[in-house]
Parts: C-alpha cells; structure tokens; sequence
C-alpha cells in the first residue's frame, strides 16, 4: 500500500495552529478543484462549485432522493407531459424575480444540439417547454421519461435576461444565480470565495462568509485540518485516518457513495471472451480483505453486481462471488489456460481512493493464480485517448456514479454508450425498457434482471462501493452531513 504518512509527518511539523479563526467564515479543503465554475462544464465536483451559487429545478438529498428545489411540487399529466409549480417569491442574486422564462431559456439551451454541456444527456428526452404561467411550466418528452427528475437535478437554472446579454460562457465568470450563496472571488486552481445570500429560499446561510479551498495533496488537506485552517476536507487518506481521529477536537465523517469501483475486462479478444476466465479473475481477488486493508471497512464490498445498495436497481438475491483460489485455477484449465497468461491493468492515479493500492493488491492475487497482471499507471492525457479509441484493455479500473438509479452506470455497458467493451442484447433491451416506463415495479424488475446478467457473464470484476471519507473539526457543531454524491450542501453549517 502506498503510504502519504511520511510526507504528512513533514508537512504536520511546519502546521501551526491558526489562533483566531473568524468564527464568520467556513473553509472547506477540496481535494480535486476544476478550472471552471460554468453549469456547462466538468463532472460532480464542477457541479459541487455551481450549486453554491445556482439551484437546480429539483435536487438531490444526502441519500440521493429527488426533492423540491426552485420547482416545489411537480405532476405528470400524461406519461410523456410534467408540469411544475415554482417556488413564489425567489429572487436572483440582482434582485430580478425568479420565473417560468428562466426555467424554459435554460433547459432549451441545454437541449440544443449546438449547445455544448456536459450532462446535455440528463435531459436529452425532452421534446419541447412551455410556459403555463409565470410560475408553471410544462415539459413535453418524446417518450415516458422516469429519469427526467434525476436528470433535471444536474441542471443549474441560469437567469435568461443575464444570460442572454452577456452570452452563456461570460455570465458563469461572475455567476448571478439564486443560491445560497454571493460569488465573490474565484481563483482556478487556488480557491472560491462566496458571501452569505441572506434572502435565500431556503434560509439564510448560518455563517456570512465561505471559502472553499483546492488542497489536491490529502497529507496537506489533512495537516490543514489539524492547524485549523479547514474546518472541513475532502477525502480524507484512508492511511491518515487514525491521524484523525485520535485528535479529540476532529472526527471522521464517512458515506458510502454512490460510485461503483470495477475491473472492466475487453471481451472482445481472448482471453477474456471466455466467461470462464473472467469468472476465475473475479475468484481469485479477495474483495473483503482488500476492502479492510486499502479502505478500513468504509464503504463495501459490491454484492457481485454494479449498483451499491443504496440504489434503485440493487438485486438482493445476489452475492459477490467467493473468494477461491483452486476454484480459478480449476476454471483456467478448463479454459485451456493451465499455465496461467500474462495481461495488463490499466489506471489512473488519484482519480478514487486508494486506486492505485487496490488495483495492485488485485494484480497481486491474480498472478497468485497464474494470471500475470502487471499494473500500468496512466497519465490523465493518455487515459482519455484510451477511453476515446476503446483502448482501455485488457483490464481496466474505472468507477462509475450512479446517482441512485441503476440507469445512469449500466448504460456504459450498452451498445446505446459507444463506449462498451462487452455487449448483451437482453441487457441492452432491458436498459431500454426500463428507462421508457414511469411503472416502478417494471424496471425493478428489468434492473434486477440486469444485475443477474451482469453476474453470470461478469464483464468487471465488481469491487466495491466506494465512501467518502470527510474529516471535520468539531467547530461544525450544527447543519454538515457527508454527501453520497460528492455535491457539497453548506448552507445550513453552523460554527461555533
């Protein structure tokens, strides 16, 4: 395992504690910070940046559960016709009222196919907006949409009038929105200064100022904590924990997320378009052991499936596959592998926790068995050509979010992803119906379904749910709880 201790050690011996923070002010160590706080960009931890400022039309709890946000109730009319009711009386950052136009403006500019918008996907079924009234709008989609909620709560609602006179790209420099909090000052790379929104829908941030920090190394994101200069940080090392936690004024605040960390294999070419080998893989891998040694036990070990627990979709008649050595090697004769074969883990570094220590404790165990993996770091460069030209094999490690429903991570196993490397047309008929139906129980049934495919024809070797593991001082006596979807929720914190 790779150890950040040492370098935590160094940096610890030059921390000193900060002797008057300002009890106004709440500072947030991030472990990974983008280079733009624009709706259209980037992934979760963007979109953690954008809802400081902008609100969604609905959004996501600490669960994952869909709750109201500008819209405060919605209907179905038909299974293809939403309306929603808007929340009265709330205002943009300028003082402009909060309206249906800015509700229609900003989801016809996501869906243009000339916009370009990272989660434009979330909502790519909807076919038209109407405004009803000032405070109603309506949304047509081509087809029964089940996702369309959990789509919509990735889209910030941008004000049209502002956005409309300065273009698209100019208004999220100096955001206007209706969040709980003012921008005041960002520094791509450094930090994001915000200041109280004290006419905020949902009350009043509990402190006047925050500053969320990028501190991308987790030794120092860890050292600040202890000096007292983070009142709470990402991510926190899984070596570094006990570091933590033996500080009686810190605590560990851990969640399992809704990430799935997997071995994908390329079934593409032997040897692993032999179900029997990938099945020897996934024996030969002692998940629980490497759960309790690379991750302490937080989060757990994948019940042989795709989706965490916490998930619609999770089947619970399934189990992650046993350990078994003498089983693998059993299956590799019979594959016609006695002698084992050699092949290649591809990763990135520092993309999940612990990834790097995972994947080489899993090409330990593997070559134990006569499969020769040897484990290849790539750059970030050089992964996202591998992940354009379908290149990422023979085995690669990736975790995919799910957001709470299965939808949003089997789809990379579709033909529909352009980016599968196992194919199933009963999987692939089954995703279809299950997102084209408003009936719970059906795709119930059609995820469970999926999740048997996926374990009997094993295209990854399914790891674990991944935590995320936060460290806090216990100045934050009120309002913090750790997200499942990495989107920090910040203005109900309290200091003392």
């Amino acid at each position: 395992m790779r150890r950040t201790a040492a370098a935590f050690a160094a940096l610890l011996a030059f921390a000193t504690p900060v002797a008057a923070q300002q009890r106004g002010q709440l500072v947030v160590g991030a472990a990974i910070f983008t280079d733009s706080i624009s709706p259209a960009a980037g992934g979760y931890n963007t979109l953690s940046l954008v809802y400081q400022t902008w609100d969604p039309l609905v959004a996501r709890d600490h669960e994952d559960n869909i709750v109201p946000a500008l819209a405060e109730r919605w209907e179905t009319l038909s299974p293809t016709h939403w309306r929603f009711h808007l929340r009265r009386n709330v205002k943009w950052h300028d003082g402009s009222p909060f309206t249906a136009e800015d509700v229609k403006f900003t989801v016809e500019y996501v869906t243009n196919p000339r916009t370009i918008y990272v989660r434009k996907g979330r909502i790519a079924g909807i076919a038209s907006v109407e405004v009803v009234d000032p405070m109603t709008v309506d949304i047509h989609t081509t087809s029964p949409a089940p996702l369309l909620l959990r789509g919509l709560a990735d889209i910030a609602i941008e004000q049209k009038a502002i956005t409309e006179r300065l273009g698209p790209a100019e208004a999220a420099r100096h955001p206007i929105g209706t969040g709980p909090w003012r921008y005041g000052e960002w520094i791509s790379g450094d930090r994001y200064d915000l200041t109280a929104n004290r006419e905020y829908w949902g009350g009043a941030p509990r402190v006047e100022r925050l500053r969320i920090r990028t501190i991308a190394e987790g030794s120092t994101r860890v050292a600040s904590l202890l000096a007292g200069e983070t009142h709470i940080i990402e991510e926190v090392p899984v070596d570094l924990i006990p570091s933590v936690r033996q500080r009686r004024n810190l605590t560990i605040d851990a969640v399992e997320s809704s990430v799935s960390l997997v071995l994908t294999f390329d079934t593409r070419s032997p040897p692993f378009n032999d179900v029997r080998v990938r099945r020897a893989v996934d024996m030969a891998i002692n998940k629980p052991l490497i759960h309790q040694q690379m991750l302490e036990g937080q989060g757990s070990v994948l019940d042989g499936q795709l989706v965490t627990r916490g998930t619609f979709g999770h089947n619970p008649n399934l189990r992650a596959r046993p350990y078994d050595p003498e089983g693998a090697r059993a299956l590799l004769r019979e594959a016609g592998y006695p002698a084992g074969f050699d092949t290649r883990i591809n990763t990135l570094s520092g993309r999940y926790l612990s990834d790097v220590d995972i994947v080489n404790a899993a090409a330990g165990m593997m070559r134990a068995v006569g499969v020769r993996a040897s484990v290849n770091v790539a750059e970030g460069a050089v992964w996202a050509r591998m992940d354009r030209n379908k290149e990422q094999g023979p085995i690669y490690q990736v975790g995919w979010f799910s957001v709470g429903d299965a939808d949003f991570n089997t789809v990379w196993y579709t033909e529909a992803s352009r980016r599968n490397y196992w194919t199933n047309a009963e999987f692939d008929r089954l995703w279809l119906e299950a997102r084209s139906t408003l009936d719970e129980d059906a795709r119930r049934r059609a995820y469970h379904r999926m999740m048997e495919i996926m374990h009997e024809e094993v295209p990854s070797v399914f790891l674990f749910g991944l935590p995320r593991i936060y460290g806090r001082s216990n100045r934050v006596v009120a309002g913090w709880r750790p997200p499942r979807d990495s989107l920090l929720r910040l203005h109900q914190v309290e200091l003392r």
